[in-house]
């Protein structure tokens, strides 16, 4: 257990250098990403490629630590990417992380870990089946095209890199109970496991996610769309778990009360945290501009 969550540990300072690369790219490259024609533009830039190496580096050590640990006990542990990346961010940026943002992210940490710690309580759990796996892995990259679809089409910057943070959270918790499931099947059959539905969904969601949350930090500061990200990745993985995985959901009609009032907190904290590019109202931009 506490092995996985030193990789846990690992896999959040990746992933906060990712985010702020990412963040910084998001400022370098002004059109849109919704729009599939500025991928390549995307791809030329070298910091996509230094996010890159810290995503490899995070999914590396997610695979560690869901090896060791139940996705219940891992997944919390990434609010810690809000500690650390609002304040480097906001020091790259050669501003102050101000009240409103520290407040924006204690209510979002708080929101999360309240929720999970009286939602779901077994920390065992198991592996998805191929039926399961196929099911979770072409349900999520579809539900994840229509999302990349309909934010594309969103005249607010703000609500646009709300959605896509969304959806890049749901893609890279998803993506952790995919990968515990072919690690085990890996481990179990060998090679025969790498055609696991699985082994073939993790690297098509985690690529997606990368994608649209490189898209959500257009036209907003690092904080709220790494928060709605960090809030709804737990979350997703836990649904997965609870539904597929064995793990089991013991907060009855008390638990869904504080479901509700977790996610309005943490609803409240993302307000807090939604600080739009330059100080200024995130302006309405076209989706083909």
């Amino acid at each position: 257990m506490w092995l996985g969550i030193v990789f846990a540990l690992l896999s959040c300072a990746a992933y906060t250098a990712a985010a702020v690369a990412q963040r910084r790219l998001a400022v370098a490259v002004r059109a849109p990403l919704t729009d599939r024609h500025r991928v390549a533009e995307l791809l030329r830039h070298p910091l996509w490629w230094v996010s890159l190496v810290f995503n490899g580096g995070r999914a590396g050590f997610q695979v560690g630590a869901v090896s060791f640990a139940p996705l219940t006990v891992i997944q919390p542990l990434g609010v810690l990417v809000l500690v650390f990346g609002i304040p480097w961010s906001a020091r790259l940026d050669g501003r102050r992380v101000t009240r409103e943002e520290w407040r924006g992210a204690a209510f979002t940490m708080a929101a999360l870990g309240v929720l999970l710690a009286v939602t779901v309580t077994n920390g065992g759990g198991g592996t998805m089946d191929a039926a399961d796996s196929l099911l979770v892995g072409a349900g999520t990259t579809a539900a994840l095209a229509v999302t990349a679809w309909i934010a594309g089409r969103l005249p607010s910057a703000s609500w646009r890199s709300y959605l896509l943070s969304g959806a890049a959270g749901v893609a890279f918790g998803v993506s952790s109970a995919t990968v515990k499931t072919a690690v085990a099947v890996i481990a179990a059959t060998g090679a025969a496991g790498l055609v696991h539905p699985a082994a073939l969904a993790t690297p098509v969601i985690a690529v997606f996610g990368l994608f649209l949350a490189q898209a959500a930090y257009q036209g907003m500061e690092l904080g709220a769309p790494l928060g709605i990200t960090t809030f709804t990745n737990p979350v997703a993985a836990s649904v997965v778990g609870v539904a597929f995985m064995g793990e089991s959901y013991t907060g009855g009609w008390s638990g869904a009360g504080v479901a509700v009032v977790c996610a309005v907190l943490a609803g409240y904290g993302i307000r807090l945290l939604t600080v739009p590019r330059d100080g200024a109202p995130a302006p309405a931009v076209s989706p083909r501009a």
